[in-house]
């Protein structure tokens, strides 16, 4: 089953048709690049933006879509998403002073 994350930007119109289409160019392969070389190669059942919207792209292009498997597109959306959060400044409240203190 599709991933449903969050996302900060709408799909295009025609998403399941692009979706398709991208998995059948990948043979329903997962194109995730391995450190030793080659691919994952597990079934893909997601299609993933290469430069994603959480990054500031909305780009969606072929040649930006790849077939994943579960696992990666997870793998991958949780260290984008952990980028995003850690690029925000800290939340901070202004230090308040104790009630029961005189100033």
């Amino acid at each position: 089953m599709p991933s449903q994350g969050r996302r900060s930007a709408p799909l295009p119109k025609g998403w399941h048709r692009i979706r398709r289409r991208i998995l059948k160019r990948d043979g329903y392969v997962c194109q995730w690049p391995l450190a030793a070389g080659g691919l994952c190669g597990e079934p893909a059942n997601q299609v993933d933006h290469k430069q994603g919207a959480a990054l500031g792209v909305d780009d969606h292009s072929d040649a930006n879509l790849w077939a994943l498997c579960q696992w990666h597109h997870d793998q991958k959306t949780g260290r984008e998403a952990s980028a995003v959060a850690h690029a925000k400044p800290p939340r901070r409240r202004p230090a308040e002073a104790h009630p029961g203190l005189i100033n």
